[in-house]
């Protein structure tokens, strides 16, 4: 098989697992929809991990039927998309130091996608972003907890294909 036919398996099959995270609910739109878009931008690269991010909460919000209306959904995704960025520029930036750059990414994602998300959401959302906090706070350490043990257990092979650690190789 051909490096871009596993590129495009590899993204297809991110893809899949997010849908199915889409379907497994916490709260409304809130789902395991974002772990697949996390692996895929460690080894897929930032902008696979931001379209994988922007459709799978897509597809959980269209699930739950655009619960806070498409526009709010719409900014959200697009606050997935910068989360995904970040962790993967984290990842890739301190990759020297794996325990370091898991932890600060770790963090920097929960900020981006529970405070600073429901901050950007307070004017249109008001009180409801209150009630959203726990369930938010959950699913992303859910979703940080899953991209943690299933990128340890990918086997080496897949984990080779990583752009982060091709970019690494090649400095």
């Amino acid at each position: 098989m051909n490096k871009k036919t596993k590129e495009m398996t590899l993204i297809a099959l991110m893809i899949a697992l997010s849908i199915l995270g889409a379907n497994i609910k916490l709260l409304g739109s809130i789902a395991l929809d974002s772990f697949p878009a996390f692996i895929s931008t460690i080894i897929l690269g930032p902008g696979v991990g931001m379209m994988v991010a922007f459709f799978g909460h897509m597809v959980s919000a269209m699930l739950s039927g655009f619960p806070s209306t498409l526009p709010i959904h719409l900014m959200i995704a697009t606050m997935m998309m910068l989360c995904v960025f970040v962790y993967g520029y984290i990842r890739k930036k301190y990759s020297r130091y794996p325990v370091m750059s898991k932890v600060v990414s770790i963090a920097v994602a929960f900020i981006i996608n529970v405070p600073l998300d429901l901050l950007l959401l307070y004017p249109f959302l008001k009180e409801v972003v209150f009630v959203l906090f726990v369930p938010l706070t959950i699913a992303t350490f859910a979703n940080l907890f899953l991209t943690e043990v299933v990128y340890a257990c990918l086997p080496s092979k897949i984990k080779n294909y990583s752009k982060i650690q091709q970019d690494m190789k090649g400095h």
